[in-house]
């Protein structure tokens, strides 16, 4: 029986963003998730177009906003994780086997990469960096989890960061992270729709336990101190700039260095949740395991000291995407929504059908051509209700066209876009002259707005989605 109380990972199947990984494979008699292993999410059609669509804005956004943008490979020799430490401290949760003879990584993170990257400009052309150097990249990662604390996409062992790096001068730090934050504030409520209130959104400072560094957290003692210090002035000056209150919890630090967790709290059903957003970690290790600080020094002087900042503006993807799912009950704004546009042709049984089936056809096909991801579906009066029924609890298109008799006869469309900030649909007569289509367009180009802002414009993944309705 289809359970009463939707979890994220129905919406997700509803919208087909993923595979549901407890269906069965017809004839076979096989969960999903049997083959294609647990805690590895498999992306479906909608996913697909979801994701290529935000990874698009993600890379413009950051690139327009002065980081370079990196693709790192998905293996790499376990002596590039043995440099950063990752096999001292990380080493039981990743996968390691071997090519011959000779040890690999699945990569669990993407840091070593980036700081190869910096290494290699600044080896190439010297004091032509210029700091702070940021990197991007949308990489995905494998870590292992036991099979006990996988669920859904909230916890899974393969799974894609917003990830980039910051190598920053030490006295450039503090304006570093408060910048990272406003990225962050900018990327959710511009792309999202969220509305950051600083009632519902405090910063989590995650310390080292001083009694275990040596052997759970790398470094020494005073550079924990010194990071921390430097860490807390910048959770200080983000509170003072935007109101948002921190609190600490020791030993939850990373095993190289302290972090700022923004989370966030939503009420669900009259329980209080919490929500992890965006990350930012301050690193003093991997800069020393890789000589970042020797070569500095040679390029910019003896005086240069830097630090490494981690962040991650939505933490990762997947459990990003899960937690939103809940928050919206499933809807996905505009631009990455699997199916941005429901074109619905109302039959009456009447001499108009066949115009209001032709009318909805052309209007169908021309915003494809433009690049959108649309469906047709003809129904009747007497069915329209049920089928607004269905769709509205299934993939919730973004936004919804409905031509009816009256809708030929007198030249207009009935548009419906859902407002995220409003949550809520609100009806336009739409006049149709000249390309239907871009009529539509032209009335609910305000979804568009935030995305086009932030990356320079929205991206076209065009698809007919018939077939989901």
């Amino acid at each position: 029986m289809k359970p009463t109380n939707k979890t994220h990972i129905d919406y997700a199947y509803e919208l087909d963003l993923v595979v549901k990984p407890d269906s069965r494979v017809p004839l076979f008699e096989r969960e999903y998730a049997a083959f294609t292993g647990a805690g590895v999410p498999l992306f479906s059609i909608g996913g697909g177009y979801y994701r290529y669509a935000l990874i698009d804005i993600l890379a413009r956004f950051h690139a327009r906003r002065g980081y370079y943008v990196a693709e790192t490979p998905m293996i790499a020799s376990s002596l590039l994780y043995q440099v950063s430490g990752h096999l001292d401290f990380f080493r039981k949760n990743m996968f390691i086997f071997q090519i011959e003879g000779h040890d690999y990584a699945i990569k669990p993170m993407n840091c070593p990469y980036h700081i190869l990257i910096f290494l290699s400009h600044l080896a190439r052309y010297r004091q032509k960096v210029r700091l702070p150097f940021k990197v991007f990249e949308a990489g995905r990662v494998h870590r292992y989890e036991p099979s006990g604390s996988l669920y859904g996409l909230l916890r899974v062992r393969a799974f894609t960061q917003d990830d980039a790096h910051i190598i920053t001068r030490e006295e450039e730090a503090t304006e570093a992270i408060v910048g990272v934050f406003e990225e962050m504030k900018l990327l959710l409520e511009k792309i999202f729709h969220m509305d950051l209130d600083p009632g519902k959104v405090e910063l989590r400072l995650s310390l080292s336990d001083k009694s275990k560094i040596g052997e759970e957290f790398m470094g020494t003692l005073h550079e924990w101190e010194t990071a921390e210090s430097a860490l807390e002035e910048a959770a200080k000056s983000i509170r003072d700039k935007y109101g948002f209150n921190y609190y600490s919890e020791e030993g939850e630090a990373a095993f190289y260095g302290p972090k700022i967790d923004v989370v966030m709290r939503i009420e669900e059903s009259g329980i209080e949740k919490e929500w992890q957003l965006g990350t930012v970690q301050f690193d003093f290790n991997l800069p020393r395991r890789f000589r970042v600080y020797d070569m500095v020094r040679e390029v910019y002087g003896e005086d240069t000291r830097v630090f490494i900042i981690h962040r991650a503006l939505m933490g990762s993807i997947e459990r990003f995407l899960s937690v939103y799912l809940d928050y919206m009950k499933g809807r996905l704004p505009f631009t990455l929504a699997p199916l941005q546009f429901a074109v619905i042709a109302i039959k009456t049984g009447g001499d108009t059908d066949e115009e209001i089936s032709t009318i909805a056809r052309r209007i169908h096909e021309e915003l494809v051509k433009m690049g959108f991801r649309s469906g047709l579906l003809e129904t009747t009066k007497t069915s329209l209700s049920g089928e607004v029924r269905r769709i509205e609890s299934t993939i919730k298109p973004a936004v919804t066209v409905y031509i009816g008799a009256r809708e030929a006869r007198e030249g207009y469309a009935t548009v419906r876009p859902f407002i995220h900030g409003e949550r809520r649909r609100v009806s336009k007569r739409v006049p149709l002259s000249g390309d239907y289509a871009t009529s539509i367009v032209e009335a609910v180009k305000e979804l568009e707005d935030g995305v086009v802002e932030l990356a320079g414009y929205a991206p076209r993944i065009p698809g007919d989605l018939s077939h989901l309705l």
